[in-house]
């Protein structure tokens, strides 16, 4: 009887080998890098090599982020750009990293109050989040009097409403901006849900937002989104002043015009800085400019105990070449879509 059990069972499971090798064999579905079937390579490779050169070899993070993997590869990016917590970090003397590891916040503490830059992805991460990093590094939130929008995105806004309801921060950014903000859904997708905050001050191109002795140059710099802001404001390292500049969107190139207004932009804005000074990069996303492993180095006093300056401090020729770095890359994503990018 065992035998003739075994008869029948064997066949069974032959067939049952045969289709887990069938299985076995079926093709995968690898996700793949972004393709551009009207691409003009000749094009693509001139504004790759000239962005690489421009990087040098202390930019070469930066640009291989902007040029080659933001654009080709979402899955990295959505790897590395997740949401999650990280400590908050006193950066400078007066500019607190007060975000999370896919978007930026940042508090600059004035004498008469506290400017927040960005506001996180809701209310929620507003008061989960940011308030707290806030309380950590011995700030009070109830001293908010302005929160600036760098643009119109979801994950830079959301929480805005919180602060204004909550501490009656006024809430700022450019009139167009301002219509994505208001607009149905918001553009759709994660943050159609949020409740937007009340419209209390639009900013335009050359205002200046002053609190206390502090004063933030606010500069229009489409491209990212219609009516992206960057801003220009004082930050001190033990006491030794230096100018930051924080531009509202380094990415632009979802289309052709967008593109073309964020090149326009960064070469106006190249201009704008270096005629400043700004000497210090500041970025609201993290990974633009590895600034979560920036901040690590500060929080372990590491950079005290090699001699190292603050790695935020880039220096003026430095902060040119990563702007530069930043338009070579738009201009690749222009050849991506056909044209020359020049």
């Amino acid at each position: 009887m065992a035998w003739h059990r075994m008869r029948y069972v064997l066949p069974g499971a032959v067939c049952l080998g045969m289709a887990g090798l069938a299985a076995a064999q079926a093709p995968i579905a690898y996700p793949s890098q972004a393709s551009f079937p009207h691409e003009n390579r000749e094009a693509v490779a001139r504004h790759l090599a000239e962005g690489r050169k421009i990087a040098g070899a202390d930019l070469e993070a930066d640009f291989n982020w902007r040029c080659l993997i933001s654009p080709l590869d979402k899955k990295i990016v959505a790897g590395v750009q997740h949401d999650g917590l990280v400590p908050a970090t006193k950066v400078f003397d007066n500019l607190y990293s007060i975000g999370q590891n896919a978007v930026s916040a940042w508090a600059l503490d004035t004498s008469d109050g506290i400017i927040v830059i960005d506001a996180l992805n809701n209310g929620d991460e507003a008061r989960d989040i940011l308030v707290p990093n806030m309380r950590a590094l011995g700030l009070d939130p109830a001293r908010i009097k302005y929160v600036l929008l760098t643009h119109g995105h979801g994950d830079h806004w959301g929480g805005a409403k919180y602060l204004q309801d909550t501490f009656g921060a006024k809430v700022a950014t450019s009139e167009t901006d301002w219509g994505m903000i208001e607009s149905p859904n918001h553009g759709g997708g994660p943050f159609a849900h949020l409740v937007p905050p009340r419209r209390d001050m639009v900013l335009k191109d050359g205002d200046t937002v002053t609190l206390g002795k502090t004063s933030v140059k606010i500069y229009v710099t489409p491209g990212h989104t219609p009516g992206a802001l960057s801003m220009i404001f004082p930050v001190f390292d033990h006491g030794k002043p230096h100018l930051a500049g924080l531009m509202g969107g380094t990415g632009g190139g979802q289309d052709s015009a967008s593109a073309h207004k964020q090149i326009t932009s960064l070469a106006r804005w190249q201009q704008i800085t270096r005629a400043a000074g700004v000497d210090v990069l500041i970025t609201n996303h993290p990974v633009h400019m590895a600034a979560t492993e920036k901040e690590a180095l500060i929080r372990y006093g590491a950079l005290n105990k090699s001699g190292a300056p603050n790695p935020f401090i880039y220096g003026v020729d430095k902060y040119q070449r990563y702007m530069g770095v930043m338009s070579a890359c738009s201009r690749v994503q222009l050849a991506r879509l056909g044209e020359t990018g020049d």
